[in-house]
C-alpha cells in the first residue's frame, strides 16, 4: 500500500472524529520510523512496508500519533488501529479531555 492510498483512508476518520474547529486546525503527515529523532515524511507515492511507518498529528497544538502503521491486516484494521490511537489522544488532550467520539465504523 502507498502513502497516498493510506491518506485516502485515514482522511474520513479524522473527518468523523474531529470538530469542525479541531479539523481546521489538523496538519498530519506519514513518516519513516527507522530513526526516531529524525522523522522522514514520506512522499505520496512510497511503498510502506509493514512496521515501517506512523502517523504523526498536531490538532489545536497538541502534537500525537499512532505507532507503527499494520498493514497486514487489510483496511478495516488499520483504520481501526489509528482510530484507537486517535481516540485516546483526543480524551488526553486538553481540548477533549475525557470524550468518548464517535465510534469507528458509526
Amino acid at each position: 500500500m502507498c502513502v497516498r492510498e493510506v491518506k485516502l483512508l485515514l482522511e474520513p476518520m479524522f473527518e468523523a472524529m474531529l470538530s469542525s474547529t479541531e479539523l481546521g486546525t489538523l496538519v498530519w503527515r506519514i513518516e519513516r520510523v527507522s530513526d526516531y529523532s529524525n522523522e522522514v515524511e514520506l512522499p505520496d507515492d512510497a511503498l510502506i512496508a509493514p512496521n515501517e511507518a506512523w502517523v504523526r498529528w498536531e490538532v489545536l497544538g497538541e502534537a500525537g500519533g499512532s505507532g507503527s502503521l499494520r498493514l497486514d491486516g487489510g483496511s478495516n484494521a488499520l483504520i481501526s488501529f489509528v482510530h484507537s490511537d486517535l481516540q485516546d489522544f483526543i480524551a488526553e488532550s486538553r481540548f477533549g479531555w475525557g470524550e468518548l467520539r464517535g465510534q469507528h465504523g458509526q
